[in-house]
């Protein structure tokens, strides 16, 4: 979470006062999610403690991307990725963290693009960065709105 903020810290401080975006591949709040799912209740209220210290320091996004794919989709990047640590992650902690963001993204009306990357291939086709970058030169209500990929 330390190192989470100051990244983003860092970067407000650097933001050239000519550009007005910010892209940033992660939400803050990601920190406090996982630690929902991962530490004891007792762990879990302090690390809540140092959370609310540091988040009120921070922007908060303009709109959230949510890549949505189900389990057997990020099971099969995990085994892709072949990276050694993440090769026992079971299906029912995808599905807990799943569970977490949209209940977070829900219960806090958080402007958000659900996008169903189900068959997302953004190195292999072009098509469906395209389909990001257009949705986000248009102007959303508050709340949840579903694109899909061609």
């Amino acid at each position: 979470m330390a190192e989470r903020f100051k990244q983003l810290k860092d970067l407000i401080q650097q933001k050239d006062l000519f550009q007005n975006l910010t892209i940033s591949d992660y939400l803050f709040t990601k920190c406090l999610l996982f630690a929902k799912i991962n530490l004891s209740e007792e762990e879990f209220r302090l690390y809540q403690r140092l959370f609310d210290i540091m988040y009120q320091q921070l922007i908060q996004p303009d709109i959230l991307i949510y890549m949505h794919a189900p389990v057997h989709k990020l099971q099969q990047n995990i085994k892709k990725r072949n990276r050694p640590y993440e090769q026992r992650i079971p299906n029912e902690y995808l599905f807990s963290i799943q569970e977490t963001y949209t209940h977070y993204i829900k219960q806090h009306n958080i402007k958000t693009l659900f996008v169903d990357a189900s068959n997302a291939d953004f190195l292999g086709n072009e098509k469906h960065l395209k389909v990001i970058i257009d949705a986000l030169e248009k102007e959303y209500p508050e709340g949840q709105h579903y694109l899909s990929l061609p």
